[in-house]
């Protein structure tokens, strides 16, 4: 980008950034968001709130009373950037991409910190975790919402003085205990919708997809999964046939029962019952900078032995990356003329995130805040998702333009909502 677009960037900024400014109820707190958001999209190595506030030439303790004490709504700024992004991106193709990351952390009373998996280090780490949904339309994608993952060590326990003061200390509301993390995603895809974002489709990792009752709960919102799950997911490759044993009269009569074991979706990939005889379909997922990502797919229909799984057949798909020889297993309750290119389009999609990811924390900071309060880590996860999308609109008027040579027109209704 040449200088003329960084400075035709930074006019567009303060447009986008007043049509935000209902939310905030005091001139102090509009100033303070605009300083973080310079401070998030500037040229900043560190960006946390003290580097920041020395830029903006405040006291850090402001920034951080800003985040964790004032007045603003946080949860009606999230709603309003996902209206943005219904108004301007929203199809009804789109993906609803599910997953989480982490944030290492060395001391003990930044709320929600616990030894627990830690994406960054890849192992059993001292860290916090976040649970976030994507939006991805296209070539565009962006965060939708982020919410903090709190252990269940860290329910209130009035025999435990020490969590008694960690709670108070990082000012976690009574009211909040642990919820997993597919609760977690599960209302913010409710909210999401609730905000008018359409989309037809939700991807997730096994973390989730591997939770039959999450699975029936995304297919109850009128939505449609292609989601990874265990390789030991059970269930047959061809209905089941029922068989009910005979009763003696003592007890409750028995209930029909399969005929048939169930079997693991690894087994039934090479089955002669299963997919074995299926043939490889070759797809290129997306470039990385090792080059294009090809995996080969050979798809068929799976009855999941679960009670709490979506009633009848779903789609099985068995993929296998042509370099690594890894194998990922899919299921899926999309219809089953559904073309295998859009299962695959819907199953790969994970990598949009892993990328909003990877720019929130390399270009905005996202692990970057040094903040300890509850409320301060969710202000700071939504409002890094406001400048992402920020940058990710202006990236994408920027290829626009470029592709075209039409420059963008000043937009009215930022101006109006700055009104």
């Amino acid at each position: 980008m040449t200088g003329k677009d960084l400075l035709k960037m930074a006019g567009h900024l303060e447009s986008y950034l007043a049509s935000y400014d209902g939310l905030f109820s005091r001139v102090e707190s509009r100033a303070h968001f605009r300083m973080y958001a310079r401070g998030q999209l500037g040229t900043l190595e560190r960006k946390s709130l003290e580097p920041i506030a020395d830029a903006e030439r405040i006291e850090p303790r402001t920034l951080q009373l800003f985040f964790s004490q004032g007045r603003w709504d946080e949860a009606g700024v999230r709603d309003a950037l996902q209206k943005k992004i219904a108004q301007k991106y929203g199809s009804e193709s789109a993906i609803f991409v599910i997953d989480e990351t982490s944030d290492a952390k060395k001391g003990e009373w930044t709320a929600g910190v616990a030894p627990q998996y830690c994406g960054e280090s890849g192992k059993i780490d001292n860290c916090i975790v976040t649970v976030h949904v994507a939006y991805v339309s296209g070539a565009f994608h962006a965060l939708l919402d982020g919410e903090l993952f709190l252990p269940e060590c860290w329910n209130p326990n009035p025999k435990d003085a020490l969590i008694t003061r960690k709670r108070k200390r990082a000012e976690i509301p009574s009211t909040v205990v642990h919820v997993s993390k597919a609760e977690l995603a599960l209302e913010q895809l409710k909210r999401a919708k609730a905000n008018g974002l359409p989309g037809r489709w939700v991807s997730a990792d096994e973390g989730y997809g591997g939770k039959p009752w999450w699975r029936k709960a995304v297919a109850d919102e009128g939505l449609l999964y292609v989601v990874e799950v265990p390789k030991s997911t059970a269930g047959w490759a061809g209905e089941p046939r029922l068989e009910t044993a005979l009763w003696k009269g003592n007890g409750r009569p028995p209930k029909p029962r399969p005929a048939t074991g169930a079997s693991s979706v690894e087994m039934l990939a090479s089955a002669a019952t299963g997919l074995r005889f299926k043939k490889w379909q070759r797809f290129k997922t997306h470039d990385t900078q090792k080059g294009p990502e090809v995996w080969e797919v050979k798809a068929g229909r799976f009855w999941e032995q679960s009670e709490n799984a979506p009633r009848g057949a779903q789609w099985l798909l068995v993929a296998r990356n042509v370099r690594t020889e890894e194998i990922k297993y899919f299921l899926s309750n999309a219809p089953f003329d559904t073309p295998l290119t859009e299962l695959v389009r819907v199953a790969f999609s994970r990598w949009h995130v892993e990328r909003c990811f990877q720019d929130c924390k390399t270009e905005l900071g996202l692990n970057h805040a040094e903040l300890r309060s509850y409320k301060g880590l969710h202000r700071h996860l939504i409002l890094t998702a406001v400048n992402y999308y920020f940058l990710q609109d202006e990236l994408a008027l920027y290829k626009r333009e470029k592709n075209t040579g039409v420059e963008r027109k000043p937009d009215r209704r930022c101006a109006a909502g700055a009104a």
